[in-house]
């Protein structure tokens, strides 16, 4: 594949998955914002529901001792209570129910909650919550944010890195952030939103000196390896190779590329 051409279809990738979704940037926020309020308004009901769950549960103890009082009090006195404790054991039953009940509702809220939460942190928004203490210091939020990906904690290492390049978008490390976003996706095998996080890194920070660009390009042609696609990795080599000439990334993308003939179809 020649090389410019590879570099138009990169320049290109973007415009034609946003044209497919015929979604503007106004439709994207409102969305963010739904799906944010919903979690907020789950995770309230949730909290609500175990209040009511911990109220019964309180109330379930103090009939089950009621039923034992009752019950020891007949065993001693042999008083006629054999209603009262009847009643108290279709308490006991009742209460058992309803606590089940708040169980199965909490166990589905939880489902919904974590559902939003993945769909925000496709569509590129922040899902998990930064601590107040580390979330206007930028050495704190990158740090936490290498930590996390390191661990392979991808959500939270999104939510650090995300907020980093929202709050300090002309940082000179900003590229490094994008390129952890890629790889926090690279790590959990999801090598096609991987490469539109890789991709992001040689569209917007490509002439910015010290930005991981080749390191970028390398992850994009390991993920479409891992898909299958010899071709169009071996189309990111050879891009690659022209674009920074003389660097160990493109010493890496020749050496690939030779190797990757040997094996590829076509090529």
């Amino acid at each position: 594949m020649n090389p410019r051409s590879w570099l138009s279809i990169l320049a290109l990738a973007p415009l034609l998955a946003a044209s497919t979704g015929c979604v503007t940037i106004w439709q994207f926020n409102d969305t963010v914002a739904t799906l944010e309020t919903r979690v907020k308004t789950l995770e309230q009901q949730k909290e609500e529901m175990a209040s009511v769950q911990q109220q019964d549960r309180t109330r379930m103890e103090t009939v089950r001792k009621e039923l034992d009082d009752a019950t020891d009090a007949l065993r001693k006195g042999g008083a006629n209570l054999g209603a009262d404790v009847d009643a108290l054991k279709q308490d006991v039953a009742r209460l058992k129910g309803v606590d089940e009940e708040h169980a199965w509702a909490q166990g589905k809220a939880q489902e919904d909650i974590e559902a939003i939460k993945k769909a925000l942190d496709s569509l590129g928004a922040p899902i998990v919550p930064i601590p107040a203490n580390i979330g206007q210091d930028r050495e704190a939020l990158l740090t936490a944010a290498r930590e996390a990906v390191a661990k392979g904690d991808g959500s939270q290492a999104r939510g650090l890195l995300r907020r980093f390049l929202e709050t300090f978008p002309d940082e000179p490390r900003a590229g490094e952030a994008q390129y952890l976003v890629g790889e926090s996706f690279f790590k959990e095998g999801k090598w096609g939103q991987a490469v539109k996080e890789f991709q992001r890194v040689h569209d917007r920070y490509k002439d910015v000196k010290g930005a991981p660009v080749g390191k970028a390009l390398l992850r994009i042609a390991d993920c479409l390896l891992k898909q299958g696609d010899c071709k169009k990795a071996a189309g990111v080599y050879q891009y690659l190779a022209d674009l920074q000439k003389k660097t160990p990334e493109a010493d890496q993308a020749r050496t690939d590329y030779k190797k990757l003939k040997k094996t590829c179809k076509g090529l």
